[in-house]
């Protein structure tokens, strides 16, 4: 947790989220490196003179705070990094952000995946120009958040402590870990995938789907039941979701 003081040293930092407050100010959900996610007034409204790029979304800055009884108060801010996200991006990017907002705690410190989740967007800004297959990044983003959270099964052994096998077939369940096993409730997934998951390995489309499918099933029980909107309106105008 973070050490509440009156003034916090600079800090990356990505607004996940901002609305209006007031006549000439943002409420802003930021997500920094050092301090996790924090709350901030932004004061003073952007206009063409003076664009407040630095509060866009999926923007990366070098913020100097200063914290206050409710919310965090920009002492100094300088852009670093501004991404200009379209289309599957900026719907992929929502997804990241949603995420954050609706599992990760206020102020619990998670540098690691502050750089997981820089990692995904920068691969989402060059998909927009090339081939390149934003998918890995996704998963690794979602592994790491769940480590974060402090829930990620252990995938290394099973429930007994055995080293996982690649020609067998385990179930997985979110509290118990990998069972020899079907029992109600749990995900079905072979031994060579989750060492290729461990390896960071490449997989095949089969595999990347059941991946995909496996991080779905250790977020519902998180996301108590709900749809995530940005995969509502995915797979509104795409046809599917990520």
């Amino acid at each position: 947790m973070m050490a509440i003081s009156h003034s916090l040293d600079r800090t990356l930092g990505i607004v996940l989220n901002k609305r209006p407050f007031k006549e000439s100010g943002f409420l802003v959900e930021l997500f920094t490196r050092e301090y996790g996610r924090i709350p901030l007034l932004a004061r003073g409204r952007s206009n063409p003179k003076k664009p407040l790029n630095f509060l866009e979304l999926f923007t990366t800055s070098d913020w100097h705070l200063k914290v206050g009884q409710s919310f965090h108060f920009i002492e100094s801010v300088d852009l670093v990094t501004q991404r200009l996200l379209s289309g599957k991006a900026i719907w992929t990017a929502y997804y990241l952000n949603e995420l954050l907002l609706k599992l990760l705690p206020q102020h619990q410190e998670a540098p690691a995946l502050f750089e997981y989740y820089q990692l995904a967007l920068e691969a989402l800004l060059e998909s927009e120009q090339s081939d390149l297959d934003i998918t890995p990044f996704l998963r690794q983003f979602e592994l790491q958040l769940l480590r974060e959270l402090g829930v990620l099964p252990d995938l290394t052994e099973d429930y007994e402590g055995r080293k996982v096998i690649a020609g067998r077939r385990y179930y997985l369940s979110f509290e118990e870990g990998l069972l020899p096993i079907s029992l109600p409730g749990t995900f079905p997934i072979v031994g060579e995938l989750i060492l290729k998951i461990l390896a960071q390995a490449p997989l095949s489309k089969i595999e990347s789907v059941e991946y995909r499918n496996m991080m779905r099933y250790l977020f519902e029980p998180l996301l108590e039941g709900k749809p995530l909107q940005s995969r509502i309106w995915m797979q509104k105008l795409y046809g599917k979701g990520r």
